[in-house]
């Protein structure tokens, strides 16, 4: 075989291992709208609450615990981008209006991340946030943790904890922080209002 023959078909052989090795990416970084939860659907659950008053202001205080799925928490083939075992919009988290809400996150994962809520524009909410979410898809971020570890150091499922005091009536997002992971599927929409006295979430 000629040597321009020989290199034709190595550069051949290169570029069809790269597009299949693409695709493979491809295909677990962006997968379908899946639930790794064990739960299934969820068409209402009750979020934990107490009620407290506050310099003579009665207050509703919100627990809201979340979690990155892994193997810290005997889940080691989860989706690495997920809240609660939900990836892509799947939980909804209804919240009362002007209640004080303490978000703990948690992350089993071997991945780090973080837990941020943000208020998109309206036109934004209910596609979720999109490759490279912006100032220009999100309107305000309410509060955010910094980075919470990943299981491996110190072999042990690190957290951290903000608190969103008075919410607003209005469409939000839960999201984790870091580059590419929202876009990648680790956020979950939060809904506020003052129909809400009881918090609670669903699953899809």
């Amino acid at each position: 075989m000629k040597p321009i023959l020989k290199a034709a078909f190595a550069v051949l052989a290169i570029a069809i291992v790269l597009i299949a090795a693409i695709g493979i990416v491809t295909a677990e970084y962006h997968p379908m709208n899946t639930i790794m939860s064990d739960q299934g659907a969820v068409s209402h659950r009750d979020i934990p609450y107490y009620n407290t008053t506050i310099n003579g202001t009665h207050v509703e205080v919100v627990n809201l615990s979340l979690a990155a799925w892994g193997q810290g928490n005997g889940y080691p083939n989860a989706y690495p981008f997920n809240f609660n075992g939900t990836s892509y919009g799947a939980m909804t988290i209804y919240l009362p209006a002007n209640a004080d809400i303490h978000a703990n996150m948690t992350n089993y994962e071997v991945k780090p991340h973080t837990l941020k809520f943000e208020l998109p524009y309206s036109s934004q909410w209910s596609t979720g946030p999109i490759w490279a979410h912006t100032s220009v898809h999100v309107k305000k971020v309410i509060a955010s943790t910094g980075t919470i570890d990943p299981i491996w150091y110190g072999n042990v499922a690190h957290y951290r904890s903000i608190w969103w005091n008075d919410t607003a009536s209005g469409h939000y997002w839960v999201v984790c922080g870091l580059t590419t992971h929202a876009e990648a599927g680790m956020y979950a929409f939060v809904i506020v209002s003052s129909s809400v006295t009881t918090p609670y979430y669903t699953i899809k």
